[in-house]
Order: structure tokens, then C-alpha cells, then sequence
């Protein structure tokens, strides 16, 4: 099976702009390991708070997390990191996890969904949540990530705007909006996928986006590096949003370089906005060499724009 992995410290932007690169699987082998005593020894070692915000935001990025804690033995068996996977495994127990896609549709969390079905929306920083979804009845469940608690909204939402809060604002949230009994039809169905407009046509493929290049459509420039780039100091970078819009208010970033006569793929330089990276030297066996630099930004829809752009690399 073929599936793209990243090990310990991958950014959720990586993660997040990938996805809408590559139609493949992807997993997370190490988003951060949990440290519930034994102590820390890296910076991917965290709190349980801050490991369990890392987990659900990995999960938003559309990745399958796996657990690590700093210590081994059967006292971290029941850590609050330990018990926070528990919740996140029964609750994905119960949804058509490998039918989710990140969703766009949403203001105050990020989203997963079936659409038509199911919409998941992590709530990291509670407070107002403003979702459009398919017009249906829905259940409206809140679910406390760090030990699995559900309450249920005892009156069922019917629209295609939901606007709702969390039961209260001393922790993150899971909503969820989910056509429950068209969940569990679906789960007597031996049909694998089942993303369609209606009920008795076929699946629908989901298919890997176009990436928008061409410049006169991409809504923002990239202003730095120069043309030469040093493999022994920083140098600075920098992209500009040249159209103010709700699309465009929050971007998610990827800087990557690639000597292409190397035959070695892409490496990731940055996912900021603006700052400062340093080429690994191991990018090239001989220098100068010239490096394709992409500049990848993804708005709050979910639509990737690539900038390109040919740089001398010198030692």
C-alpha cells in the first residue's frame, strides 16, 4: 500500500498542503510523544494538553496518528494522553473514517467530512462556530477530546448554516453534525465508498486538485530570496497577499527546494510566511547548482496556488 509517512516535528502546514498534493494515505508516525512523567528529552516531547491538540489537529490535516509516550512500562497505560487516543479511537470507531476529507466550509474550528453524512470540526479555542453544510436534519454532539464525554443537543439542527458553542470554554472541542441513521444504513452496505449526490448513484472518485499557477491568478507574490542562496547561511524569505479577502485571511505556507538533476525529491525549507531558511548542503553532490524553489499557499477554502522560481545554490 502505498502511503506517505512523516516522522517527529512535521508541520501541520506540510501536512495540510500535501494532502491536496498526493491521492495516497497519510500517517503520522510521531506528531509528538506524551509526557506524563517520565520527562522530556526533545522538543516534539509535550504535555498531555499540548500533545492532545497536536493529535486532533493531525487529524484535521486528513493524517492517521499513532501514539508515544517518554516513558515505557504499565504506569503510562492509563496517562491522560493514553486516555485522550482512547476517545479519539472510539469516536473514528464510529464514523466512515476512511471516507473523511478535510472541510472547508467553516468558521472557528477545522473540519473533516463525508459530506451529505457526517462533518467533524475540532474546536481548539472554543467559541463561536459557523458551518454550511448539505441541507438535512443532523444530530448536534459535542465531544470533550480529552476523555470522551458526548453531550448531545436534545433538538435535532435542520438547515444548511449551522451557528452553535461549545457546552462551555475551559477546553477544546469536537463537534460533530452527523445524519446518524443514514450512518448506520450505510453501515450494513458492503460498498467501500460511497461519496455520490444521491443515495442510488454510484461513488464518486475523489480527485487530487489542480494546483492553480498560473500568476495572474495566484493572490500573493513572493518578494524574497534572491537569486543565490548559500548553503552555509541564512537567507531571508518572504511572501506578500496582494487580495484582502475571507479566502485569503488565513494561508498556510510551504517553502520546498529541489536540485532536480539529483533525483532526490523535494525538501521542505520552510511554512511560514516570511522569515528565515538555510538549504541543507546534502541537497546537491557538487555546487553551484541551481535549485527549483515552489512556494505553496493554500487559503481558507482548501485551493492551492504554486509559485516557482530558479535559484543558484553556492556553497
Amino acid at each position: 500500500m502505498d502511503f506517505v509517512a512523516y516522522g517527529p516535528g512535521a508541520d501541520d502546514s506540510v501536512g495540510a498542503v500535501e494532502h491536496q498534493l498526493y491521492g495516497v494515505p497519510f500517517v503520522n508516525l510521531e506528531f509528538a510523544r506524551e509526557d506524563s512523567g517520565a520527562g522530556k528529552s526533545g522538543p516534539g516531547d509535550l504535555d498531555a494538553d499540548a500533545f492532545r491538540h497536536r493529535l486532533w489537529n493531525a487529524t484535521m490535516d486528513g493524517q492517521y496518528p499513532t501514539y508515544a509516550n517518554t516513558g515505557s512500562g504499565g504506569q503510562y497505560l492509563n496517562s491522560p494522553g493514553a486516555r485522550a487516543m482512547t476517545a479519539w479511537f472510539n469516536f473514528f470507531s464510529g464514523a466512515r473514517h476512511w471516507e473523511l476529507e478535510p472541510y472547508f466550509d467553516v468558521d472557528g474550528g477545522r473540519a473533516i467530512a463525508l459530506e451529505d453524512a457526517d462533518y467533524i470540526v475540532y474546536v481548539e479555542h472554543p467559541g463561536p462556530v459557523q458551518l454550511t453544510v448539505l441541507k438535512h436534519s443532523y444530530d448536534v454532539l459535542w465531544m470533550n477530546p480529552a476523555d470522551g464525554t458526548v453531550v448531545k443537543q436534545k433538538k435535532e439542527f435542520n438547515g444548511t448554516q449551522f451557528s452553535g458553542e461549545p457546552p462551555d470554554r475551559s477546553h477544546d472541542w469536537v463537534l460533530r453534525l452527523a445524519r446518524l441513521s443514514r450512518l448506520e444504513s450505510m453501515a450494513r452496505s458492503y460498498r467501500f465508498e460511497s461519496r455520490s449526490d444521491e443515495e442510488d448513484e454510484p461513488a464518486k472518485t475523489i480527485v487530487v486538485q489542480e494546483i492553480e499557477s498560473a500568476p495572474a491568478k495566484i493572490p500573493f507574490t513572493m518578494d524574497l530570496p534572491a537569486d543565490d542562496l548559500s548553503v552555509s547561511k541564512p537567507a531571508a524569505y518572504s511572501a506578500t497577499v496582494t487580495r484582502q479577502a475571507r479566502s485569503t485571511r488565513s494561508m498556510l505556507w510551504m517553502w520546498t527546494g529541489e536540485v532536480t538533476q539529483e533525483g532526490q525529491g523535494y525538501r521542505v525549507l520552510a511554512t511560514a510566511q516570511k522569515g528565515e531558511f538555510t538549504p541543507p548542503p546534502g541537497m546537491a553532490s557538487s555546487l553551484p547548482a541551481t535549485m527549483l524553489l515552489r512556494l505553496y499557499g493554500m487559503n481558507a477554502y482548501g485551493k492551492v496556488y504554486l509559485l516557482t522560481k530558479a535559484c543558484r545554490l553556492t556553497p
